[in-house]
């Protein structure tokens, strides 16, 4: 198989896949906002949800490499490349700015199932559980951007 099936490939498996990462980000939202959900109950599900995030993560990595290299224009094979795909191209710019919103969501989703929601449930602190919705729902916000992005993106392709 050469590049495009691979690409391809990468698109059938990288889009469920994200949208399982968006659906979890979604479940956080619902569990730390719903107000008759008891607090330990809110941040158990944040907490348990820590290594389908790295399975998942580790799969959109891969896949979004994989994509950015071979993507529509330029074969991206270096940092200058990428820079020129960036300056060239509408498409570049959108992709930059959903990268960023990507990395926005998985330092967001890392901190909020690794670090706020196990601390939440083991001090049982309804401040952390603030700290927690407030990062979930800025989750949230980074999910619709990289959303909007990845729209951008296809526009430039018709």
């Amino acid at each position: 198989m050469g590049a495009e099936e691979w690409v391809l490939v990468s698109l059938l498996i990288h889009v469920p896949i994200v949208v399982a990462w968006i659906a979890l980000v979604g479940l956080e939202v619902f569990l730390c906002t719903v107000r008759d959900v008891p607090g330990g109950q809110r941040r158990r599900p944040s907490a348990a949800m820590r290594w389908p995030t790295v399975a998942l993560l580790v799969v959109i990595m891969v896949t979004g490499i994989w994509q950015t290299m071979y993507n529509p224009f330029i074969e991206v094979n270096s940092y200058a490349t990428l820079q020129e795909l960036k300056s060239t191209t509408t498409y570049g710019m959108a992709l930059f700015w959903k990268h960023v919103f990507v990395v926005g969501t998985v330092v967001l989703s890392l901190g909020s199932r690794f670090v706020i929601a196990p601390r939440a449930l083991a001090r049982g602190d309804e401040a952390v559980s603030g700290v927690l919705r407030a990062v979930v729902w800025l989750n949230l916000l980074a999910c619709l951007l990289t959303l909007l992005a990845t729209t951008r993106m296809t526009m430039t392709l018709h």
